[in-house]
């Protein structure tokens, strides 16, 4: 039978430690007892409550400076928060709340109001929890059967090719073994690529990427990379005899990390020549007054506008075994947060069967 939920009472005052924990008690939660911040400060290192009920005004230590100690808990910042005082005036409620609290309750205290308030709030954590928990098990899922087939699938390239060579080189044709080099390039190229996005999906997660946007941004002109990307990008519409259409002005000064809009910029163009069977693939760009206006329209298969709130998700792709998708479907969500790093608008719009349109509004300034 599982345990009892455990709350961490704080308060200056003995008696009123002494009363709370009673009532908990007697509603069936554990409590521990702390007498000032210091000492739940030395309790919270040995254990995990579910639920912290905490005094503001304490000597030496109050409660706002042990609310934002709590945070600094990776662990713990999932934890219910609720603060008590005797003090009800707006202000301390409202610096509570800014603080991110979870509720506030002033002295005296009503007992069926603290009962209420603390059973809602652990109801309200075992809920996220669940939901947390469900969504890290999807979440696993995904990266399993993502691995599994786009690990597998080169590594076959890899090895099997790299094992004719070894065992037969001396019967096999220049012919044949240039056509063997490519697929096992192929293979290599296939495993960098997926590495990359999740070393760069975890530097999105952990905040690393963000930090690099706040080091490198700079003013820069946004023609001089999308110049770069063209060369790089239009063989591969040759290659798929697309039409490759460019309407890009000379001037297009924007504020970003060059490096992440450039991430970023090829990202989309990728997606979009990578879609398209046949027709064009089309990048236009223009300066609109304090900003960049960049769009990139293909004449590809796109997709049901049902389909648009999850096109950001990670490791969603869209008709995935019918198309034959390679990649582990975190392009989009990349791209998106590349995007609200560097302070840009994307909208991603699509009609099934005639091709899909990526908007970029990028500040100037």
């Amino acid at each position: 039978m599982p345990e009892s939920p455990l709350i961490l009472l704080v308060d200056d005052e003995q008696a009123n430690l002494e009363l709370f924990s009673t009532i908990l008690q007697d509603e069936g939660y554990r409590t521990l007892a702390a007498e000032g911040v210091r000492d739940a400060l030395k309790l919270l290192d040995d254990n995990k409550p579910d639920l912290i009920i905490s005094d503001i005004y304490m000597p030496e230590v109050g409660g706002f400076e042990f609310y934002e100690n709590v945070q600094k808990i990776p662990e713990l910042r999932s934890v219910p928060f609720i603060f008590l005082s005797a003090l009800a005036d707006r202000a301390h409620v409202r610096e509570g709340k800014e603080l991110g609290a979870d509720d506030y309750l002033t002295k005296p205290i009503d007992v069926d109001e603290l009962v209420t308030t603390v059973r809602g709030k652990l109801k309200r954590a075992a809920s996220l929890r669940s939901a947390m928990e469900n969504e890290f098990n999807s979440l696993k899922e995904q990266i399993l059967s993502t691995l599994s087939h786009e690990l597998n699938t080169p590594l076959t390239y890899i090895i099997g090719f790299s094992e004719i060579i070894s065992s037969g080189a001396s019967q096999i044709s220049t012919n044949e073994l240039k056509e063997f080099a490519n697929l096992i390039r192929h293979g290599g190229g296939r495993l960098k690529n997926l590495v990359d996005d999740f070393l760069e999906t975890i530097q999105i997660d952990s905040g690393q990427t963000q930090k690099y946007y706040e080091t490198g941004k700079r003013e820069f002109d946004l023609a001089d990379s999308l110049n770069g990307l063209i060369e790089e990008y239009s063989p591969l519409a040759a290659e798929k005899n697309l039409e490759f259409k460019v309407n890009v002005d000379g001037d297009l000064r924007v504020v970003a990390s060059e490096t992440l809009m450039r991430d970023l910029l090829g990202r989309l163009l990728s997606n979009a020549i990578k879609f398209t069977a046949k027709g064009s693939v089309t990048l236009n760009a223009s300066r609109d007054s304090d900003h960049v206006d960049l769009e990139i329209i293909d004449t590809g298969g796109g997709f049901p506008e049902q389909e648009l709130p999850r096109m950001f998700q990670k490791f969603y792709q869209f008709n995935k075994d019918k198309q034959q998708q390679q990649g582990a479907g975190l392009g989009l969500y990349i791209a998106k947060n590349l995007a609200d790093i560097n302070r840009c608008r994307l909208i991603i719009s699509s009609i099934e069967g005639t091709g899909t349109r990526a908007s970029l509004n990028i500040p100037g300034r």
